[in-house]
């Protein structure tokens, strides 16, 4: 995938895992940037997908991916529940309500016997995974129970606040489009 754009590289790793079926087997993907390689290990995160990167030089990385033999189909992907956030208040009206809400409610998902397996945050939501943000201790909490927390680069960029991400990945609309897409259950904020 020498040239390609970001989510290309991506998107046909994920294409030869699909061709292997059920069957345990090897993908190699070869790639010229640290951005595809960062969004290839976040997709076979995702699948519990063991991955292993050798950087040959500055601009060429060889990506391993090792599908097991038990490794789920993603058309078989139907338990996880996912939360997107696209604003930093909960509900409409009272803004400091609001913000009161969300914290409550971000709390609350780390007391739940099954943490989500996905927090995802773009738009105004993005300004929750942020050093100034009044959840982190909670985030934090989540991503310990095995939550992956992933914020929109795109948002990040237009907001100018990626230097001030403080935890989890940058993720891009491909992967989260894909990751709806797939989860047995999706909640909206």
């Amino acid at each position: 995938m020498l040239g390609k754009p970001c989510p290309i590289p991506v998107i046909e790793a994920k294409k030869a895992l699909q061709e292997l079926g059920d069957e345990a087997g090897f993908v190699e993907v070869l790639v010229d940037n640290q951005v595809a390689v960062e969004n290839i290990k976040k997709m076979a995160k995702g699948k519990h997908i063991p991955v292993e990167v050798t950087e040959i030089s500055i601009e060429e990385f060889i990506i391993l991916l090792k599908k097991p033999v038990s490794q789920v189909t993603e058309s078989q992907e139907t338990s996880e529940f996912v939360v997107i956030f696209g604003k930093q208040i909960l509900g409409e009206g009272n803004p400091e309500l609001g913000r009161m809400m969300m914290q409550s409610y971000i709390y609350s998902l780390t007391e739940l016997p099954q943490a989500p397996t996905q927090l995802i945050f773009f738009h105004g939501g993005v300004f929750l995974t942020n050093q100034d943000s009044p959840v982190l201790e909670d985030l934090q909490k989540l991503a310990n129970q095995g939550t992956q927390i992933s914020t929109c680069g795109a948002c990040l960029d237009f907001f100018d606040i990626k230097e001030q991400l403080a935890i989890g990945d940058i993720t891009n609309m491909y992967t989260i489009s894909l990751t709806l897409a797939t989860a047995g259950k999706v909640i909206s904020f």
